[in-house]
């Protein structure tokens, strides 16, 4: 009978009490000293850090939706993490949603084939007009160019693409709804403390020194914005998560299930409410009626109709609840003589005179913040979108706006006639959900620039391709998927 030989294994304290270990952990002391000493202490963290830097990489090449998961906290949170802290925190979506995509080539199996549908072809094919568009003579160069065409299509291409290759399986879809609701919910409880214990101080620089406050300070009233970039992105984006949260709630889930999404329909609508939006009345509005056809159940319509034609009667023909400000912003939506319309009106005609010789528009990131930034004496610059398709067409032209329009389009056709064949009833109320909040935001997007701002851009980025994946995950209808 052979003898066994037992070595000895080290445990880690005692491996560190070697010399060897003891010297080396010395001179890495004395090096970092020396090159903090040297270039400063923002090198000194940058050392502490890379570890951290290695193991995060480690996690995300070995699961890329990390980076696609990442991107969605980032689009909630950057906006307001810029006002108490400077930094370049709209690159942080660029790095993850690259280095997912890097990740995924260096996978052994990927399945590529996944990305030959005709959603992934549009959004390819938009973003191919925005690379032209670099060329356009009227454009304000280069980098102008790199910073404005990220929410106009990068983002979409980039998210599109991770959703159609790694959403192989329905947990992706509800942990897409989980995450999209919990930081919602977190947004609706940071604008409820600016609405009832006031702004800190960092909001409050924001709003008086940097120019906010007229259009986020109405008749000494707060326009509520979280930590969204302002108050239209906010309640927009609150009221599409209330839309489909409460579609969800009336769908054929479990109690428990009802009770939960109808909780935070009814938390996110106050904090839709509560930013005095009035463009983000259409995310409901279009939405409601969108689902009420989707259904298939022309009871149901007939009564969606008449409880939507009432409400729009109170607000357009009466002073119901006139005393309550969020209500009172609503009302003047409905009023074809208000100022801020007749203001927006006047401006389209300015861009319809000085786009009526340039097809192409001035170019990307013309109009708007970046405009202002890199051309601020420009005609484009001077004068206000608002509307995400008026912003498109001062910097496309007619021809990039047409072409804007036909992809919307598509997608509204496209997913419709997806989620119209669904078989499983669960599914097919989630993805009627999220087609509902699709086509809210893009009818919200001609009052405010929503489609292309975050959060909503990036959860359109995942919520569109879910749609036209959805076939994926459909099943006959079992007791299981009703029950749960």
């Amino acid at each position: 009978m052979p003898l066994a030989i037992h070595t000895e294994i080290k445990t880690g304290s005692e491996k560190l009490g070697s010399w060897t270990a003891i010297i080396a952990v010395v001179v890495s002391a004395v090096v970092i000293g020396l090159a903090v000493g040297t270039l400063g202490l923002v090198f000194g963290l940058a050392i502490v850090g890379l570890p951290m830097v290695i193991f995060f990489l480690t996690w995300l090449f070995g699961n890329p939706l990390v980076g696609l998961w990442l991107s969605i906290w980032i689009g909630f949170f950057a906006a307001g993490i810029a006002r108490y802290m400077d930094g370049p925190w709209g690159l942080l979506m660029d790095i993850l949603l690259f280095v997912s995509w890097l990740a995924l080539v260096f996978k052994k199996k990927v399945n590529w084939s996944a990305l030959k549908n005709s959603g992934m072809t549009m959004a390819l094919a938009w973003f191919g007009f925005v690379v032209l568009e670099m060329f356009n003579p009227e454009s304000n160069g280069f980098e102008c160019w790199f910073y404005a065409m990220r929410g106009v299509g990068f983002y979409q291409l980039l998210s599109f693409g991770l959703v159609f290759i790694c959403f192989d399986d329905v947990k992706y879809l509800d942990r897409f709804l989980h995450w999209m609701i919990f930081l919602s919910i977190l947004g609706t409880i940071w604008g409820l403390r600016q609405m009832i214990f006031g702004v800190d101080e960092a909001e409050n620089h924001w709003l008086y020194a940097e120019g906010f406050a007229m259009t986020h300070v109405l008749h000494g009233v707060l326009r509520v914005f979280s930590f969204y970039s302002d108050a239209g992105q906010f309640g927009a984006s609150q009221a599409m998560v209330a839309l489909i949260c409460g579609i969800i709630a009336l769908g054929p889930v479990s109690k428990k299930k009802k009770i939960g999404f109808g909780i935070v329909a009814i938390v996110t609508f106050i904090g839709f409410a509560i930013s005095g939006t009035r463009g983000a009345l259409a995310v409901p509005g279009a939405g409601v009626l969108v689902y009420l056809f989707m259904s298939r159940n022309f009871k149901i319509l007939i009564a969606g109709f008449l409880v939507f034609g009432s409400i729009f009667y109170v607000l357009k023909y009466t002073f119901a609840l006139q005393n309550v400000e969020q209500v009172r912003r609503m009302r003047t939506a409905l009023d074809p003589n208000d100022e801020s319309l007749q203001v927006r009106l006047r401006n389209q005609k300015t861009f319809g005179r000085y786009l009526a010789s340039r097809p192409f528009g001035g170019g990307i990131g013309a109009a708007g913040f970046w405009g202002s930034r890199f051309n601020p004496y420009s005609l484009l610059a001077n004068t206000a979108t608002d509307s995400y398709y008026v912003k498109i067409w001062a910097e496309t032209g007619i021809v990039g706006i047409c072409f804007h329009l036909f992809m919307f389009g598509f997608f509204i056709g496209k997913g419709g006639h997806i989620i119209w064949h669904l078989r499983d009833p669960v599914l097919r109320v989630k993805m009627s959900a999220l087609f509902a909040g699709m086509c809210g935001v893009m009818m919200s997007s001609y009052g405010n620039q929503v489609y292309s701002q975050m959060p909503t851009g990036i959860l359109m980025g995942i919520a569109i391709p879910l749609i036209f994946i959805a076939k994926r995950f459909d099943t006959m209808p079992d007791t299981e998927g009703v029950t749960d």
